[in-house]
């Protein structure tokens, strides 16, 4: 990551803890640049992207001619995660999309390899569902938000935890919070 990149993550850190605005933030954030330098993806899609925070850290940790889509539902972010990524000097990595991830995503062409979803909460499984034929083998998938909303995202936790199912799931906590790291299976550790 580029000392440019760290200093935008490191300009939101400051801007969103005193306004109080929910960001990855550095604990998530290490555990994801983690999650990247181990399983070096390619092809990453972010669903959700609030400030850009998250599109930094992934879009920073891809190899140079990896590419990161974020589809973000809000036209005013969406802006914002642009002009963020443009002064992390990350434009030509990022494409940002303002639309409904629901409507996009079977419109994406190709398949990916990483997926960092923190979107509508209640769609975490229909997201995921629409994707799962646009995975590649051993695909990581990071849900954020499994802690603080458990109960909302019951339906996802059981998709990607099932006996047998076609993922291994492990659950990271973060203070308050969880996210929940699932991996196609067909390749690499969780």
């Amino acid at each position: 990551m580029t000392k440019r990149a760290q200093r935008m993550l490191a300009l939101l850190d400051r801007a969103t803890a005193l306004w109080h605005i929910p960001i990855v933030g550095r604990a998530k954030g290490r555990i994801i640049r983690r999650l990247l330098e181990r399983h070096r993806p390619t092809r990453a899609l972010e669903l959700g992207s609030l400030l850009g925070y998250s599109a930094i850290l992934i879009a920073g940790h891809l190899p140079p001619a990896g590419r990161l889509t974020c589809l973000e539902a809000n036209e005013f972010l969406a802006w914002l995660v642009r002009a963020n990524v443009e002064e992390a000097g990350l434009a030509r990595r990022v494409r940002v999309i303002a639309t409904d991830a629901l409507r996009a995503i079977p419109m994406l062409p190709g398949r990916f390899d990483f997926v960092f979803i923190d979107a509508e909460k209640r769609d975490y499984l229909d997201y995921l569902r629409q994707l799962e034929p646009k995975l590649a083998a051993g695909a990581v998938v990071v849900a954020d938000n499994t802690g603080i909303y458990r109960r909302e995202l019951a339906p996802y936790l059981e998709h990607v935890r099932a006996p047998g199912g076609s993922y291994a799931s492990r659950s990271y906590e973060v203070g308050d919070d969880a996210m929940e790291v699932s991996i196609l299976r067909g390749a690499g550790p969780v």
